[in-house]
């Protein structure tokens, strides 16, 4: 079948019109005059201990903020970040081959004005790598590992802080 062919055109003119009926709506879309990236830029990111913290809060701030600190933050991010290793892959002679990082992140969203926490929640995620002869390989599979975990915690985070404040923008 041809796209060029009319009933092509027709489905697919169909299909676009059911799509458009469904409300379906992107999270980022702008509405009542506001976008949801901008309430995001005014949250302040504060710091988050140890190099993953560290890792972390950069990530979350090229995502919340990528435009730069907000000048008249309204909201503060506070992170507490926990992370475990699990070696899971034993060879018969006790070698380990595998290892898992679990990672769990609780956060808080706190309102500058008042000090109350309007938004908290859990994250967690795990990331596993392979442990190898060479120590070198090791240490950068672990780091690549851990930095995924991160990464998947901050955009979890991130989309958590977004659907925030797009329920407070519809009910206020």
């Amino acid at each position: 079948m041809s796209w060029s062919s009319p009933s092509a055109a027709v489905a697919a003119l169909l299909l676009a019109a059911a799509l458009a009926g469904c409300g379906f709506e992107p999270l980022n879309a702008p509405r009542s005059g506001q976008a949801v990236p901008t309430a995001l830029q005014a949250v302040q990111i504060a710091n988050i201990p140890d190099r993953s913290g560290q890792f972390l809060r950069n990530y979350l701030r090229d995502e919340i903020n990528p435009y730069g600190v907000p000048g008249h933050p309204r909201f503060r991010l506070d992170v507490v970040l926990a992370e475990r290793r699990d070696d899971i892959g034993l060879r018969r002679d006790d070698v380990r081959t595998r290892t898992n990082i679990q990672i769990e992140a609780e956060y808080r969203l706190v309102a500058l004005t008042d000090g109350k926490v309007v938004l908290q929640g859990r994250s967690r995620t795990m990331s596993s790598f392979n442990l190898l002869v060479n120590d070198y390989s090791n240490v950068v599979s672990e780091q690549e590992a851990r930095e995924q975990a991160l990464r998947q915690i901050g955009g979890d985070i991130r989309t958590r802080l977004a659907l925030y404040f797009r329920r407070t923008e519809t009910a206020g």
